[in-house]
């Protein structure tokens, strides 16, 4: 299942694949300029991921993160976590931030900044997109007690929301 409007610039990509743990597991990756990341394992608590991430971005912490500006990527300072003005996007540390995997996000005037590392913090990256863009998208994630899992045949296996 993908989820955003636009997959080539930023999307998620959900995927439920095991019923048997305690919460739906599967796969979840940022889809960031065509590339999916992590782009590994099968095994990601969806609950964990999806609920975390939708928390970083509730609008009390959306409205109270200050403007950071135009300001470098190399300047800002990450060696404690996310500086000042800037929200670190919790993904759960088991599931995608514990494997070196880190997403924030700053604003600049009319536009986010998403930041993130995938290498646990050697280096940074980042896309800009117009402001709300990916507050939207983190709304839009279903709980993951709304996803289904269905068999097609031996070998297909989809993703779908419950009706």
């Amino acid at each position: 299942m993908i989820i955003g409007d636009d997959f080539f610039e930023i999307a998620f990509q959900l995927e439920f694949m095991a019923s048997g743990y305690s919460s739906p597991s599967g796969m979840f990756n940022f889809v960031i300029n065509e590339k999916m990341i992590p782009g590994e394992s099968v095994a990601v608590d969806l609950y964990v991921a999806i609920s975390f991430l939708k928390d970083s971005v509730n609008s009390e912490v959306i409205e109270s993160a200050p403007d950071i500006g135009n300001i470098i990527l190399d300047e800002l300072d990450f060696s404690e976590g996310a500086p000042e003005g800037i929200i670190w996007l919790d993904t759960g540390v088991a599931e995608i931030s514990g494997r070196g995997y880190w997403f924030y996000l700053g604003f600049d005037q009319d536009e986010e900044r998403l930041i993130f590392t995938t290498d646990a913090g050697k280096s940074y990256q980042e896309a800009r997109y117009a402001r709300g863009t990916v507050k939207k998208l983190i709304d839009s994630l279903p709980d993951s007690k709304d996803l289904e899992f269905i068999k097609r045949k031996e070998m297909i296996f989809l993703t779908d929301l419950k009706m």
